[in-house]
């Protein structure tokens, strides 16, 4: 049976078994080899999530993980996940600039990302107005198509 520490404080650590689907009977008969070991004081089995709890205050760390190891246990590491990037949405931005190669590229330059959503967000203006839907849905899209519009504005370089 293969554990990793879930939890650990002098005297006390949370086995969490490894391998799933939780092999139910050989954690069971773990258990029952466990309990057997000298210093062990209290062992709370909780099949549920498949950890034991234990209390040691006798015993290192090092000395619990010989008597998992004579009770026919074994402590593994925990695999640790890969980093994450320092920039999460490095993909989500090099994925919009692909994007807007593809539009500039299909339409010849006239179409990019901002005029796509600007008209995307007033053709959904016009089908809330279509379906009564006046105040919220559609003066929503129709709002933030205009900001789309006015944030466009600043973006130009001054003409000299």
């Amino acid at each position: 049976m293969r554990f990793i520490i879930a939890h650990q404080i002098d005297g006390r650590t949370r086995l969490r078994a490894f391998d799933r689907p939780l092999d139910r009977v050989g954690l069971a008969a773990f258990v029952e080899q466990f309990s057997q070991q000298p210093d062990i004081e209290m062992l709370d089995l909780r099949e549920a999530t498949g950890s034991l709890v234990i209390e040691h205050p006798l015993l290192d760390g090092t000395q619990l993980a010989e008597r998992v190891a004579q009770a026919g246990g074994e402590i593994v590491a925990e695999p640790q996940a890969p980093a994450a990037p320092r920039d999460n949405l490095a993909v989500v931005r090099t994925g919009f600039a692909n994007v807007e190669k593809l539009l500039g590229g299909v339409s010849g330059g006239g179409v990019d990302m901002r005029t796509l959503g600007f008209l995307v967000l007033f053709s959904l203006g016009v089908a809330q107005l279509l379906r009564g839907q006046i105040m919220i849905p559609a003066f929503s899209f129709f709002w933030y198509a205009l900001e789309l519009v006015n944030r466009g504005q600043g973006d130009s370089p001054p003409s000299e």
